[in-house]
């Protein structure tokens, strides 16, 4: 059974020209939605561009990483350190220290303190030799008198160590002392004083 011509064309929709129009405005539809992606396209290429454009390149990023590892990020540790400044033949009674640079103490037998402040002091002293004789290491301060005291059986111990926090002030000296004196190690891995400033008020 065949249809015949009329029933096609009514139910196409091209009867009296209605399928044209509609076939005409899907174009104008489908131009419009062409328009919109290609504008969305160009408009997200060209932010990938800009985005890529100011990136830094990895040796400006590098050299201001570097730059700022330079910079000091904190004040530096106020610590001091103090090596033994006498012969290893010396029997030592008043031990004398050398530094490398001076910043809030100075001196070498007398350690005078050039600002007020909160000071954890350590201090190890070895012997060079064994001895029968006991020995006793005095840290003093002038206006403290004693800070540290400790004591080497020679028999048996060769090594103090001592570590303690306390306030000095401005003027004020430091000695460290060996009695009866002694030889004593001057390495400075073994024989040491340090200073630590912990603040100044």
């Amino acid at each position: 059974m065949s249809l015949s011509a009329d029933y096609w064309s009514d139910k196409t929709g091209d009867r009296g020209g209605g399928g044209g129009v509609a076939l005409a405005h899907q174009r104008r539809l489908i131009r419009g939605l062409l328009v919109w992606a290609t504008l969305l396209t160009l408009g997200l290429a060209t932010s990938i561009t800009l985005h890529f454009i100011h990136r830094e390149s990895p040796a400006t990023s590098k050299q201001q990483d570097q730059e700022k590892f330079d910079q000091p990020q904190h004040k530096e540790i106020p610590l001091m350190e103090f090596s033994p400044d006498w012969k290893d033949s010396d029997m030592v009674e008043k031990l004398q220290w050398k530094t490398v640079r001076e910043v809030f103490i100075k001196g070498q037998e007398q350690l005078l303190v050039n600002e007020f402040g909160q000071y954890f002091l350590y201090l190890q002293v070895t012997l060079a030799s064994h001895e029968k004789a006991n020995h006793t290491i005095t840290l003093e301060s002038k206006q403290r008198r004693v800070i540290l005291k400790g004591l080497i059986n020679g028999s048996k111990l060769s090594t103090v160590f001592m570590a303690k926090g306390i306030s000095l002030a401005s003027g004020d000296t430091l000695t460290v002392t060996c009695q009866p004196r002694a030889k004593i190690q001057i390495s400075h891995t073994e024989t040491y004083l340090g200073v630590i400033k912990i603040n100044s008020t």
